[in-house]
């Protein structure tokens, strides 16, 4: 806790019980400024420290040890999730049980398996504990779905009957309304009861009172509290008249959509109701853990908790001898696998319950938050960035949602609402609203490199950050370090929603005070995601000032892929002429811009259509004038051309930009385009390149360097590029990026290789062993033994792992063999140990061929 925040908890721990305080008092006993005292007190309230009273002006007091909330203890204390995701639903069911005299009904919704009896059960539990009820109570369960195609019977277990109602109904009998007498009453799949039985049980909540089925004189009274569950929307399913008699409606989310330390906890706790049927310690592989907290399934923790079940049965079998069941990924059956994600490992001893320790404060989550973020500033890489977005994301378990809302608050909204939802069409954003507000209102300020963070990002999410810039630019400043630092947090949560793929980008310029705005709004909206910028020219606004905006949007733009610019006006279309020196590549003027036309674009690009496709097609389609320009790139460059595609030329290009000043570009351009330009003889269009790479030879007699990609592979082609970059790089900068790009290729073929490993993960550990072999024979091995030597150990990791290896012995026969083997087994001891695999005989055989010729 922060030293001033302490000193204000200290000063509201002096108060008398039943003493209060206003916020001016106290900023006056402190000698601190009113603000600073604001904002602290309500970061105290939101973390259960103090107390605030809601009058004029406000007041403030300590929290008593009579002031716990029903929900800190009790019962409810060891429900996973009960200070996170259930905390408000936990809050209204104990308000529902305790309320005089006899309780409110409530009606709990969720999907199949998210706990809704469970939670039903504690209701009752908790009233029995408070005195609600009486301990001798009586909780009586009925699921409407086993009787749900005969209403006649559901009726008559509800309600009772009497002698002769029906046939069969040979002796009077007490319905379970009657069994439920002072007590509790659960109606499990309660959307399956009929309007005439759903009319019956209103007209019991209104009167107290019900008939049993084939009497109509003699009412039968019964106070009993209703809970009910079902899995359907109740305004489908239920009648309005029955819906208005039940005040307390919950909804319990889905497993997927909870925090990840609930998930976590969730699985701990499964995991350790296993073990103590077993009686045995039990270790959780990551990969397992992995692929059970990304689990979307519509059978929710129910659906868990039989995987689980499952998965320990099929391990036991394995390790049935052993005290120690270690469960890996082919005990778990699964209908898909989600891409890994490091969880870390899980591991459960039946003598010892799982401690957890949920109920942290908000100042330790943004503590989390800034070491999520120094991690991906420091080293980049998805699971990193997963990890990020998960603790960003858990912040939403200290946002107190009762409905109200401050001013500020509401104009953060309505921004967020045009900016992001509307104008740049991501409406499935809509839920980060009140995350990214949490932090403004306490002026987080990110604790790591802002400018190596900003510079991954502008890498990474260029899109995402354009979008999160413009938010950010609409917003009040409280704190000038936190908005910058929240433009980046912005950006990482946007990256799951902005498509990055995008490859060109689209400018509308128009007169008046929002026609180019309103146009880019519906056409974004329209395609659910950004492919449009859009500048408002009022009609007395000077055309110079235009100009310079549009320079301005487009030095923050790659355009070497093509650049759409939309005008309403002939006057605008003379921006050409003023914006071309800014511009990387081709430029298409389309000058009438239409909502019409605008979409039809934005859907091509989305489509991600050639430029020369998109342009050769506007000026055949639309009946207006378009413009083709031909350019290229205004700076030095080096080009990237891939014939799998722009995606794994993009990625080269990323890796070589980190290491290259910023005044040299690296573009990537598609192999189409970069044959074309050599067949029609377009050398003006490489007069600002440096060399180009491409991943086939070009055979044909071009003005300009170029190399195989695959060449760097071997020294005559290292040394090459070691060359042309050696003006701009230092040696150590020229080691690093030949490493970087060697692994990026190993990582591209051994992911479409791997069944299961993390190739990420794998590649590190083969790297080491690589530069562990290289110490012991002092060798220095190219980059095609090394590709090669990847490919090899990674899929025989892998193989080892599912005993699919050749279990074959195979001696060392000379005494160089003899050291390889023993060498080898010294290398791979710590692979061997992190997997519970040996590395066989007949594999450093195999092993050995590979190195014989090097040492």
């Amino acid at each position: 806790m922060r030293t001033a925040q302490k000193i204000v908890l200290n000063k509201i721990e002096e108060l008398a019980d039943d003493e209060e305080i206003c916020t001016s008092d106290l900023a006056r006993k402190l000698n601190l400024s009113r603000s600073v005292i604001s904002h602290y007190l309500n970061q105290l309230v939101k973390e259960n420290k103090v107390q605030k009273i809601e009058e004029r002006p406000v007041k403030w007091r300590k929290i008593s040890v009579g002031d716990t909330t029903p929900t800190a203890t009790g019962v409810f204390k060891n429900v996973i999730g009960n200070h996170g995701s259930l905390k408000k639903i936990i809050d209204q069911l104990c308000a529902a049980a305790i309320y005089p005299p006899n309780g409110l009904n409530v009606l709990i919704t969720g999907k199949s398996g998210s706990g809704k009896s469970f939670l039903a059960n504690k209701l009752y539990d908790y009233a029995k504990r408070e005195g609600a009820i009486s301990d001798k109570s009586p909780y009586i369960v009925l699921n409407c779905a086993n009787y749900a195609n005969n209403p006649e019977l559901i009726s008559s277990m509800l309600f009772g009957y009497v002698r002769g109602a029906f046939t069969g109904a040979d002796s009077e009998k007490n319905g379970l309304l009657k069994e439920a007498d002072n007590g509790y009453l659960f109606l499990d799949e309660v959307h399956r009861l009929n309007s005439e039985n759903q009319e019956k049980l209103f007209n019991f909540i209104d009167s107290g009172q019900f008939y049993k089925v084939g009497d109509n004189v003699h009412p039968i009274k019964a106070n009993v509290r209703l809970i009910m569950a079902t899995t359907e929307k109740p305004e489908n399913v239920l009648l309005d008249t029955f819906l208005r008699r039940v005040p307390v409606q919950v909804k319990l989310p889905n497993l997927i959509s909870r925090p990840v330390d609930e998930r976590l906890e969730l699985l701990n706790e499964l995991f350790y109701t296993e073990a103590q049927r077993l009686s045995k310690k039990i270790v959780v592989d990551k990969e397992v853990v992995s692929a059970l907290m990304q689990i979307d399934h519509a059978g929710n923790i129910g659906y868990l908790k039989n995987i689980i079940k499952v998965s320990c049965a099929t391990a036991y079998h394995d390790w049935y001898n052993y005290d120690i069941i270690n469960l890996k990924l082919k005990d778990v059956v699964l209908n898909n696998l989600q891409p890994f994600k490091d969880y870390g490992t899980i591991t459960v001893n039946s003598s010892q319950e799982p401690i957890f320790t949920s109920n942290i404060s908000l100042s330790q989550e943004l503590m989390f938050i800034n070491n999520s973020l120094k991690d991906l500033s420091t080293n980049y890489s998805k699971d990193n960035l997963t990890r990020c977005k998960l603790q960003i994301q858990n912040i939403s378990k200290f946002i107190i949602r009762d409905g109200s809302i401050t001013g500020l608050h509401l104009q953060h909204k309505r921004i967020f609402e045009k900016v992001i939802k509307k104008q740049f069409g991501l409406k499935t954003a809509d839920y980060l609203e009140t995350i990214i507000y949490e932090l403004y209102e306490h002026h987080f300020t990110p604790i790591c490199n802002s400018t190596k963070l900003r510079t991954i990002i502008l890498n990474h999410f260029p899109r995402a950050f354009h979008v999160a810039k413009n938010f950010y630019n609409m917003l009040p400043i409280l704190d000038i370090q936190s908005h910058k630092g929240l433009t980046n947090i912005l950006a990482i949560l946007l990256s799951d929603y902005v498509d990055e793929q995008i490859q060109l980008r689209g400018l509308m310029v128009a007169h008046g005070e929002n026609t180019a705005t309103s146009i880019q709004t519906v056409v974004n909206s329209l395609c659910n995601n950004y492919l449009f910028d859009a500048i408002d020219m009022p009609i007395e606004a000077n055309i110079s000032s235009i100009i310079e905006e549009t320079k301005k949007l487009i030095a923050s733009y790659n355009t070497s892929n093509g650049f759409i610019l939309m005008v309403d006006m002939g006057s605008l279309s003379q921006l050409y002429t003023q914006i071309s020196s800014q511009l990387n590549g081709d430029l298409l003027v389309v000058n009438n811009l239409t909502t019409l036309t605008a979409l039809d674009l934005a859907l091509k690009m989305k489509q991600n259509l050639s430029f020369k496709q998109i342009a050769q097609e506007a000026e055949k389609d639309y009946q207006i004038n378009t413009k083709y320009y031909e350019g290229f790139s205004q700076s030095t460059n080096i080009l990237v051309s891939c014939i799998s595609g722009l995606g794994i030329a993009e990625k080269i290009s990323d890796i070589m930009q980190k290491y290259l000043p910023d005044n040299i570009m690296v573009i990537p351009i598609g192999y189409n385009k970069l044959k074309e330009k050599i067949s029609s003889k377009s050398w003006s269009y490489f007069k600002q390149t440096l060399f180009v790479l491409t991943t086939i030879d070009i055979s044909e007699k071009v003005e300009f360097n170029h190399m195989n990609l695959y060449n760097i592979l071997d020294s005559t082609g290292e040394n090459k590029l070691n060359h042309w970059l050696a003006p701009y790089l230092t040696k150590k900068q020229l080691i690093s990026f030949n490493d970087q790009l060697l692994r990026f290729f190993s990582k591209e073929g051994i992911s479409e290789r791997l069944s299961f490993l993390n190739p990420e993960v794998v590649l590190k550990e083969v790297e080491t062993i690589n530069k562990k072999y290289e110490d012991f024979y002092n060798l220095k091995l190219d980059g095609k033994v090394k590709l090669n030597l990847y490919m090899h150990i990674a899929l025989m990791i892998e193989r080892t792992m599912m005993r699919k290896s050749n279990s074959s012995i195979v001696q060392p026969k000379t005494e160089k063999e003899k050291i390889f083997f023993k060498v080898t087994r010294s290398i791979f001891q710590p692979v061997e140990l992190k997997y519970n695999i040996q590395i066989s005989y007949y594999e450093i055989s195999l092993l050995y061929e590979l190195f014989k010729q090097f040492i």
